[in-house]
């Protein structure tokens, strides 16, 4: 079974509700949403994922995509 990379796990908020936030409070900078702690300020894996939802608009990612779409 393959699983999808859905949510900050330490905040456990989905990449969906974190997109929302960020267009309704238009951010558009993971270190924003650092800095009001609604993601990656526990472990911070989720970082490289929030970083490609703010860039593609994805929500939901499978395991290693981050590492498949770097320059």
């Amino acid at each position: 079974m393959k699983r999808s990379i859905i949510q900050c796990v330490c905040h456990r908020r989905t990449f969906r509700e974190l997109q929302e936030y960020c267009e309704k409070y238009k951010i558009n900078d993971v270190e924003e949403l650092i800095e009001r702690r609604m993601c990656g300020c526990g472990c911070a894996m989720c970082v490289p994922y929030v970083q490609l939802m703010l860039k593609t608009g994805e929500t939901v990612f499978k395991p290693g995509a981050i590492l498949q779409r770097q320059p």
